[in-house]
């Protein structure tokens, strides 16, 4: 099958409009119809339902998608292994939920770099459903999240505990009274979000919802505003005087699990790298320092 027809589809169904999916692929929109035509045809399915100003994928059009996905994500990990220089004999692909990555993931994958040479990296920033089916699909070894997958093809393990704590850019703000300025949440996970809804009183509607700690510091930063954050990215702001902890909120506790494929080839350097981490104390990204 002619991988083009598969980046068609799938930009079709990120932009949900052919001309724009055109302008993103540097081609026709009558050109674009022409690759989804031909891809309906092969597969014998209609795989876009076609209203006005509404495309929505089909049925058939839903079940294509993760394979496709899998498929170019597979063919592109390939193309990067087949291309290693001499001194690099082995890739290994890391994958970690958004707000991970600035909170320890970014200095850990810094870690692994310096000290087992002869690696190169892939790094990702994925959500839980796409993690699970990276590391099944054995795009991704080795998978870091909040939320465990429930599978047995994985080895899933404890790997790290990160402390939430509330700060705001308000040095007078109470605990009951954070909630209604300017609020940020930020998404620490499903236990976090059920938590989240039993420590507040009355329903809480954020000024922004955000996937990463690093926007949530960003927009209380600039626009002033509260959020639970890292206690490891917080505290220099805390320190500094930009940002101060909220008297009386509970400190809330999250564990990240680490997951790979039981039956991965990679297991040995997947093992070494979590040694290498788990005595290595988790430091948020440099460039979150004030």
């Amino acid at each position: 099958m002619d991988t083009e027809l598969l980046k068609t589809f799938l930009e079709v169904e990120k932009t949900r409009h052919f001309g724009q999916a055109g302008d993103n692929l540097y081609l026709t929109q009558a050109a674009v119809s022409a690759r989804i035509r031909q891809l309906e045809n092969l597969l014998g399915n209609a795989l876009f339902n076609r209203y006005r100003n509404n495309i929505s994928l089909t049925p058939a059009g839903e079940r294509l998608k993760p394979h496709a996905e899998s498929l170019l994500t597979s063919l592109n990990r390939a193309l990067q292994e087949s291309s290693l220089g001499s001194d690099q004999s082995i890739q290994l692909a890391v994958g970690a939920t958004p707000n991970l990555w600035d909170s320890a993931m970014q200095n850990y994958l810094h870690t692994i770099y310096q000290q087992l040479p002869g690696l190169s990296f892939r790094a990702e920033a994925l959500g839980r459903e796409q993690l699970s089916q990276q590391l099944l699909s054995r795009t991704l070894d080795i998978g870091f999240l909040f939320d465990p997958p429930k599978t047995e093809e994985l080895v899933v393990r404890e790997f790290l505990e990160i402390e939430l704590v509330l700060v705001s850019s308000y040095s007078d703000v109470n605990y009951a009274h954070t909630f209604d300025n300017n609020y940020v949440k930020v998404d620490w996970g499903t236990a976090f979000s059920i938590l989240h809804a039993n420590l507040t009183v009355n329903p809480v509607t954020p000024i922004l919802h955000t996937t990463t700690g690093r926007i949530a510091l960003d927009f209380i930063l600039a626009n002033g505003g509260s959020a639970y954050l890292p206690a490891s990215i917080a505290d220099p702001y805390v320190e500094s005087g930009a940002l101060f902890n909220i008297a009386d909120s509970p400190v809330v506790k999250r564990t990240v699990f680490s997951a790979f494929l039981e039956s991965s080839e990679k297991q040995e350097i997947i093992q070494q790298a979590l040694t290498i981490l788990k005595g290595t104390e988790p430091e948020p990204a440099s460039t979150l320092q004030p």
